[in-house]
């Protein structure tokens, strides 16, 4: 052996509760901050940007109701510029720009029949920034366009949404309609403000901002750091008792105090997690033990009867596909179906009761009550074939040559439930002649060629709801008195085309099967099996019907057809 211990790997670091509790209040008050100051500053920001584009717009349109409109319109072409109408008009633009705060720019333009767009009168007195009568003007915001659009009773200036920037700097720009006497669109006046005082105002104020939030992260931090030692306490404590639960120290009572009331929560949850683990130990389904522990009781043996709907499911031909496929593919397979299956079931609330190889027994109404659920099962029965479709798409398309049909019967009854077994070990099932009524349902499935075939006490409860068929009056294996079998098809509304024409047909077929009426029988079942129709419990009846057509009955025979085998 190696006379040196192995290099030790690397983990995650670990921190103690008062470091991560301050650290997470500095975080949060810093995210709170951050979370201040955005919205603080677009509020401010907007408020700002709302202001600045209320000033602006009242100056362009008090602006331009000071321009002389005609003498504008007799401003066409270059060599206009030298003539005294336009002086007159370049100085007034500045006179309304130097009385103005920030204005930095008046111009007026005008939109040939070509849609450019031109500068007629620019009141700018910088050469390099100057655009003669005739410029065109190369950016066209949409609300020039709007105002260009204008006429008479439109808003009277249209301006930019939010700042811009441009080689000139950051400007918000005001479009004015320059209106004819006789109410034409003659030009529109322009008028561009600076932002440079707003925004150095908003980074001024995003600075204060920052520092307060800075403030507030040292004055919370000794507020952190108590609050951190008044929850490490307890929750010392209750790690403790937790470490007992890991060995299964299950009898200790831990006397844990706290004003923290989510934390006297977490002692109570702690008990009662030791009451279901200790029922636990002496129940297998895991759906069930937490619904023990959310109640706080432990197991005992016993049980009472009452008023069930049993489910039972079967995989058709599961033995020669179990010889057939390799185990681990077998085992694959069967995980995903009865995975399907359950989540079926327990999404109505059923409780599963055990799985018999591919076989599932579930029920309802136990131990949560639930009126309903006869109802519930059938959901549950037919989600369940539909689960099964989309696993044998799934693996067809993953080229798997398999494909699983379920058969299932459901029965409502009464029957013994609850904790049957040893004192030591025990299952929470049910036990009856409802069980083994069931059994002989979902069995039938195969005689008959169905999928899902209900008992009359469920046909009872569920047939205003779903669509079903008198599939046959029957006496089960094992069985002296007979009882009606029905096809369980779907909900009212949601069959497939012409699946309730064959039932309706097969139902009047089996009227005049049970009054001997046999060829008028045979007449209607061999409709449901003419061309590409066929419908297995037709033919069964069909072939029933041919025998008693050359051989009677019995003069006794009250219609009812023996069940042989389980």
């Amino acid at each position: 052996m190696s006379s040196h211990e192995p290099d030790r790997v690397a983990g995650p670091r670990h921190y103690t509760l008062r470091f991560t509790l301050v650290a997470a209040f500095a975080g949060v008050t810093l995210l709170v901050g951050l979370i201040i100051s955005a919205a603080t500053t677009h509020l401010v920001g907007g408020f700002v940007n709302d202001e600045f584009r209320l000033r602006l717009a009242d100056l362009a349109a008090v602006a331009a109701s000071q321009i002389d409109v005609p003498a504008h319109h007799r401003l066409q072409q270059a060599a206009d510029q030298d003539s005294p109408a336009y002086t007159a008009l370049r100085q007034q633009l500045r006179d309304i720009r130097d009385r103005g705060t920030h204005i930095r720019f008046v111009y007026t333009m005008r939109q040939r029949p070509d849609g450019q767009v031109v500068f007629v009168v620019d009141g700018e007195e910088d050469p390099a920034a100057f655009s003669p009568l005739g410029g065109v003007y190369t950016d066209v915001a949409p609300e020039l366009l709007s105002a260009f659009a204008a006429r008479p009773g439109s808003p009277a200036s249209f301006v930019t949404a939010r700042f811009y920037t441009d080689a000139w700097g950051t400007w918000m720009s005001a479009f004015a309609p320059l209106y004819l006497p006789d109410g034409r669109l003659d030009a529109v006046l322009g008028m561009d403000i600076s932002a440079h005082r707003v925004l150095a105002h908003e980074r001024r104020h995003q600075i204060v901002i920052w520092a307060v939030c800075a403030a507030l992260i040292l004055l919370f931090m000794p507020v952190a750091y108590v609050i951190a030692q008044r929850l490490r306490r307890p929750l010392s404590q209750l790690e403790a008792e937790m470490m007992k639960v890991k060995q299964f120290d299950l009898d200790s009572a831990p006397t844990i105090r706290s004003r923290i009331i989510e934390i006297n929560g977490m002692v109570q949850q702690l008990e009662n997690m030791k009451s279901g683990l200790r029922s636990f130990q002496k129940y297998v389904p895991a759906d069930l033990v937490r619904r023990l522990m959310a109640r706080g009781v432990d197991a005992e043996l016993g049980g009472t009867q009452q008023d069930l709907t049993i489910f039972m499911s079967d995989v058709e031909g599961f033995t020669a596909m179990a010889e057939r496929l390799a185990p681990a593919d077998l085992v694959h397979h069967l995980g995903e179906y009865l995975t399907a299956v359950t989540g079926s079931l327990l999404e109505t609330g059923a409780t599963v009761d055990q799985y018999i190889g591919d076989a599932i027994l579930a029920f309802w109404n136990a131990p949560e009550p639930t009126a309903d659920h006869a109802l519930r099962a059938c959901r549950a029965a037919i989600d369940s074939q539909t689960q099964t479709a989309a696993l044998n798409r799934k693996w067809a398309a993953e080229g798997r040559n398999v494909a699983f049909r379920t058969r299932i019967g459901i029965n409502t009854g009464e029957a013994i439930v609850g904790n049957i077994g040893s004192v030591d070990r025990m299952s929470y099932t049910i036990i009856g002649d409802q069980v083994n009524l069931v059994s002989r349902l979902e069995a039938a499935n195969k005689f008959y060629g169905t999928s899902i075939l209900l008992s009359e006490n469920t046909f009872q409860q569920v047939h205003t709801v779903f669509a079903t068929r008198l599939v046959d009056q029957v006496i089960a294996y094992g069985k002296t008195v007979p009882i009606r079998v029905y096809e369980l098809l779907g909900e009212h509304g949601q069959l497939p085309a012409g699946l309730e024409a064959i039932a309706r047909r097969y139902e009047a077929a089996f009227g005049h099967y049970g009054c001997r009426e046999f060829a008028r029988a045979a007449a209607l079942l061999e409709a449901n099996l003419s061309g590409d129709l066929a419908d297995p419990p037709s033919r069964v009846l069909l072939d029933r019907c041919r025998r008693f057509m050359i051989q009677p009955p019995a003069a006794d025979w009250d219609g009812s057809f023996v069940l042989t085998s389980k």
